[in-house]
């Protein structure tokens, strides 16, 4: 790679200005000179494509910040265009500063939503991919641990009120399987007694229907009865 090539490329709202080569600390007082020279007008782009520049110095970070500063001073946009990961790494400083697009198209197709993302501190580039300024990286981390913190408080309450659900069912279940068997035994019991012409009456006080525990209506049930025999016994005598 050569040491230093520029070209300048005009248009009516858009002027692009491209670097190629090595720009090492003895090339800035030139490379400032060139690019400053360059701004000529109002209301324009300044689009600078570095995509083949290695930079050998830290200095040519504070030289792009003042030439930001003084394009805006004309109300124009400093576009700086790269999508290589040295750049990136090289700019990473300044990644919410600069307006950093991977070409003039990208800026054109771009620059509504991301440019609003890019006043907020997030910036994407496909080659580094999604970049957080480090207070929106910690605003983002706090509403993530407290959304996480929310939704495990959710499935924690939900797992309760399941729990509490099959331990009524379970109760329910075992109630109703109790209630069936006492049934079939009273059932059982019931028919032979029949059989031999015994009056079997369940509406006197609480209807069977109304009681909910078979072994009480069975210990009922033979009180009865008996009372039935010594009245049948008394008459016969």
């Amino acid at each position: 790679m050569k040491e230093l090539e520029f070209a300048m490329e005009i248009s009516k709202s858009e002027i692009l200005l491209e670097l190629k080569g090595i720009l090492k600390a003895e090339h800035l007082p030139a490379v400032q000179e060139r690019l400053f020279s360059s701004v000529d007008g109002y209301n324009k782009i300044y689009f600078i494509d570095i995509e083949r520049v290695k930079f050998r110095d830290k200095n040519y970070l504070t030289m792009f910040l003042e030439l930001m500063n003084f394009v805006k001073g004309k109300n124009s946009e400093l576009v700086i265009i790269f999508h290589n990961e040295d750049n990136a790494d090289y700019f990473n400083p300044f990644f919410n500063v600069f307006k950093i697009y991977e070409s003039r198209d990208s800026y054109r197709k771009d620059s509504g939503i991301w440019e609003k993302l890019k006043a907020t501190g997030i910036t994407y580039q496909r080659s580094t991919g999604l970049r957080l300024a480090p207070g929106i990286a910690i605003i983002f981390m706090i509403l993530l641990a407290g959304w996480i913190l929310t939704l495990f408080s959710i499935i924690s309450s939900q797992d309760k009120a399941i729990r509490e659900r099959e331990a009524i069912f379970s109760e329910l279940q075992n109630k109703y399987m109790r209630s069936s068997q006492a049934l079939e035994d009273l059932k059982t019991a019931v028919g032979p007694l029949r059989s031999m012409g015994f009056r079997i009456d369940t509406t006197e006080k609480a209807p069977l229907g109304a009681i909910s525990d078979w072994e009480e209506f069975w210990d009922r049930f033979l009180k009865e009865k008996g009372r039935e025999q010594g009245r049948s016994d008394a008459s016969n005598d």
